[in-house]
């Protein structure tokens, strides 16, 4: 059973895009008299919310307050430009008294750290213990992170201080140790499991999948096993706000299992007629899982968002390799020490399209100063004892695939998705074909896998044109459901 929340209240979902961000990019409240967002309006919501006086799918949920009044507190220490307005300092002080009274206590110690908060649980006693210094802008530790992390998925602790750490760890903008804690707190790298293959390379794509382009990682995956390159992916079948199309809805429409254990996705990958898997987030972190829902009420991604695409599943005797997506700047610093660290051969993050690691069609506009074109890859190939990092915007052109515009389905279903692939991996020709010869071929490329860039092409329209790409996505579909 998943928790349920009530609400979100719209209103104050908007106030909280303006204040739950950086000290930057926070926009204060009420700069403005004819500003639609009013401090003192979104302050009476809340305490009527707090009183009963709204319907339940208005109601402001706990975890919006928590983040809400995280972020006022955590923005005092912003700078002057982002700090209170004074609308905001007139609206608390008009409703001081209210707010003082009806607030339930976890939200009165988010307000104010000093008054102190007694948990009720020991999932709260570590969640309130490092939620003060992140209310007070400061970081935490590695240990710190890991073990709030740990605590806030067991379910446990007040929505409201759930939603104050993950907002405020987002809003202070996270270390490298933070990072690294929230991505071990999801799957310990103590649980990495061990698969009898040469080699295996780990897709991280975005959670909430695609809503305008075509999703191609499966059918990658595909191609990749029949040129003896082995594979995992791992998701979920819908994460809100955006619920786009995922891999695993492309696998149920296909007929595959998606509650494949660790144990039966490692079977697979092995298995030399199938040589790849794809791993569910409620199978290896239902923790994780469960509470997906709040993603929605605290507005913000939450910082596991970044991590839960660099998550290792599993680990191969010879050399691992680990590609990711991503859509914000500042992220693929992180992400590609993580992978050298963890010491995979070879590490890829692209900004592809909708925050992916698929290359578009089409360059558009090259990547100048700090604004990074979509198909910009930056990664890193170990060269016996040392490191050799690349950075470059791949442009598909250079490669004989020429279009004008970057070519959509007409619609983004898991069944036109599911169809499109298929197709494409019977031999027909056309932009799902393109995508998946250029995205198959330079991946393997920029990883090190095939140093000729022309037989990188050249090999993989020959694993589609000979069926042998579709053979495996086949035996897998059958062998899942085994």
């Amino acid at each position: 059973m998943y928790k349920q929340y009530s609400g979100p209240n719209e209103a104050v979902l908007e106030a909280q895009a303006r204040v739950c961000t950086g000290p930057h990019q926070t926009r204060p409240l009420g700069t403005k008299a004819t500003d639609a967002i009013q401090p003192d309006a979104i302050l009476e919501t809340i305490l009527k919310s707090v009183k009963g006086e709204l319907p339940v799918d208005q109601a402001v949920s706990e975890a919006q307050m928590g983040a809400f009044f995280a972020a006022m507190t955590i923005r005092k220490g912003f700078p002057e430009a982002t700090q209170w307005s004074e609308a905001e300092l007139a609206a608390f002080d008009k409703y001081g008294a209210d707010l003082a009274k009806l607030m339930p206590p976890e939200i009165q110690f988010i307000m104010n750290p000093d008054r102190g908060y007694k948990p009720a649980n020991p999932a709260e006693k570590i969640i309130v213990k490092v939620v003060e210094k992140i209310l007070a802008g400061g970081h935490l530790t590695y240990d710190e992170t890991r073990h709030m992390g740990k605590a806030i998925l067991t379910g446990k602790a007040k929505e409201a201080l759930t939603g104050a750490a993950l907002i405020g760890q987002r809003m202070n903008l996270e270390t490298y140790d933070e990072v690294r804690g929230y991505l071990d707190a999801v799957f310990e790298p103590e649980q990495v499991r061990h698969v009898a293959v040469d080699s295996l390379t780990h897709f991280g794509e975005p959670f909430d999948g695609a809503t305008r382009y075509f999703r191609p990682t499966l059918f990658i995956a595909a191609v990749r096993a029949a040129l003896g390159e082995a594979s995992v992916l791992h998701g979920v079948d819908a994460m809100p706000p955006k619920n786009g199309v995922t891999e695993e809805k492309i696998l149920q429409v296909l007929g595959a299992r998606t509650n494949l254990s660790l144990e039966q996705a490692a079977a697979l990958i092995e298995a030399p007629e199938v040589g790849f898997a794809y791993v569910s987030q409620r199978e290896y972190s239902p923790g994780a899982y469960g509470i997906r829902e709040l993603r929605v009420h605290i507005k913000k991604r939450p910082p596991w968002s970044a991590t839960e695409k660099a998550q290792q599943l599993f680990s191969a005797p010879g050399a691992n390799y680990m590609v990711i997506g991503y859509y914000h700047p500042g992220y693929e610093e992180p992400l590609l020490r993580l992978i050298w660290e963890r010491g995979f051969q070879a590490g890829l993050v692209v900004k592809g399209e909708e925050g992916t690691s698929h290359y578009a069609l089409r360059l558009g506009s090259p990547s100048t100063g700090d604004r990074q074109a979509v198909n910009y890859s930056q990664g890193f190939r170990r060269v016996g004892e040392g490191r050799e990092d690349f950075a470059l915007d791949l442009d598909p052109k250079a490669f004989g695939f020429n279009y004008e515009k970057n070519p959509r389905l007409a619609m983004a279903s898991p069944e036109a998705f599911a169809e499109a692939g298929m197709a494409a991996l019977s031999g027909g020709r056309g932009p799902i074909y393109d995508r998946l010869v250029l995205n198959t071929a330079m991946t393997d490329h920029l990883l090190g896998l095939c140093p000729d860039v022309n037989e990188a092409i050249e090999r993989t329209k020959a694993a589609i044109d000979s069926g042998r790409a579709l053979s495996h996505l086949k035996a897998y579909i059958e062998k899942s459901r085994g």
